[in-house]
């Protein structure tokens, strides 16, 4: 893993250097089209054509099918304002111990992932594991590799009923797509009785940043309309206890960082 200069990351050949200097036009409407469109049209049905026996060789592919090579390609990543290049298989093993060692000191006798995709964190996990995905084909992959994942859409109520009792809830990358985070911690609390902790490894506007780079992680969740406000409704709930709060904690894609978030319902 080599620490690289934001100059090298964010050359003249980044489609994003352009855009976040205002010299490129790009901006995205998140709504239910736009995540139909992108994720259940696109990216699960084409993993839905294969007919693999095991989900790594699904991860394999969805890597692929991104543009990485997954056995010799290499990405750029982050810790905080530290921006590295490393290989796939490092940042993938770095990625997964981090929800696996959260988990593990969060976990329930049930654990549940909201938008869950076909399952691939699930299989990481100690306990009885499952969990709500919006995209039809993604549950239709996760019921073939026999993972208890069902329809479920964050924008409502109902769905969320399918929590089980003694749970903790998790998110990783999920409500991103939802520009506004109030109907889900609404949702939530209508079944805080279930719920023991809530896990968010999850990209958000961060209005503390203060750094160029920070700054530009924040115009970078603007435009393409991710949200804006899941740690500001946390902060300001008074029956909301935060419990853990790591912001850019690690950084998939350096302008698009996990921040790690874990709360409860204060009884």
């Amino acid at each position: 893993m080599k620490e690289v200069s934001i100059n090298e990351y964010l050359d003249i050949n980044n489609a994003w250097t352009k855009r976040l200097l205002g010299l490129a036009d790009f901006q995205k409407k998140r709504d239910i089209t736009q995540v139909e469109n992108e994720y259940n049209l696109d990216k699960y049905a084409k993993l839905l054509d294969f007919d693999f026996k095991t989900i790594e060789a699904y991860k394999l592919l969805e890597f692929e099918q991104a543009g990485l090579n997954p056995v010799t390609g290499e990405i750029y990543i982050s810790f905080k304002d530290t921006i590295f290049k490393t290989s796939v298989s490092n940042m993938r093993a770095l990625y997964y111990n981090m929800i696996k060692n959260t988990m593990d000191k969060y976990g329930s006798e049930n654990n549940c992932e909201l938008g869950c995709g076909y399952g691939f964190n699930l299989s990481y996990l100690k306990g009885n594991c499952y969990g709500g995905e919006y995209s039809a084909n993604a549950v239709k992959l996760a019921k073939k590799l026999n993972f208890d994942v069902v329809e479920f859409n964050y924008y409502n109520e109902k769905d969320y009923d399918f929590i089980k009792p003694n749970s903790t809830i998790f998110t990783t990358h999920s409500i991103e797509q939802i520009p506004d985070a109030s109907t889900i911690i609404n949702s939530l609390e209508k079944q805080k009785s279930k719920i023991n902790y809530v896990v968010h490894f999850e990209p958000t506007v961060v209005e503390e940043r203060t750094s160029l780079l920070g700054a530009l992680r924040n115009k970078y969740m603007e435009l393409n309309d991710y949200n804006r406000n899941l740690i500001k409704i946390l902060k300001e709930r008074g029956d909301i206890e935060i419990l853990e709060l790591d912001i850019d904690i690690f950084g998939l894609v350096p302008l698009n960082t996990t921040n790690l978030i874990v709360w409860k319902f204060r009884k």
